[in-house]
């Protein structure tokens, strides 16, 4: 016999132990009672994750979801959770159709050391991003 038979026949029989040997815990894994109720649960959290996701082109879902920010960030600034409430206030400004208007808005209303949280926030994230819009053509200002 020659050398080059016998790794043959060696890789052979390994490589049908591994298809084995996965075949076996397949099965064992979907015999498991509990395996219905897992995958019916994961579908139905990607259902509700599907779900959540806004059409920002319906002008209607685009008023609720920028009317919904605005409420958690009021709420969690009555809490006391500043950064929760700039990053809602973040979403607000960005998904809005005049970002300069709501922006004026907001300082109107904001304490200044908050409104200038908000500003630093959204400068650091625009620098960040900088790169990626300069290659796209887009405006990396935020006045």
């Amino acid at each position: 016999m020659s050398t080059k038979f016998l790794v043959a026949c060696g890789v052979g029989f390994v490589s049908s132990l591994f298809i084995g040997y996965c075949i076996y815990f397949d099965r064992k894994r979907r015999s498991d009672p509990d395996y219905k109720k897992k995958v019916r649960a994961r579908r139905r959290a990607a259902e509700r994750r599907s779900e959540t996701v806004i059409n920002l082109r319906d002008p209607k879902a685009r008023e609720e979801f920028l009317a919904s920010e605005k409420m958690m960030a009021n709420q969690k600034l009555m809490e006391g959770n500043i950064e929760e409430a700039i990053g809602h206030l973040i979403n607000l400004v960005q998904f809005s159709s005049n970002p300069s208007a709501t922006l004026l808005s907001l300082q109107q209303v904001l304490p200044p050391p908050i409104f200038n949280l908000l500003l630093h926030t959204l400068k650091t994230m625009q620098q960040s991003a900088g790169p990626a819009n300069a290659a796209k053509g887009e405006p990396t200002d935020v006045d």
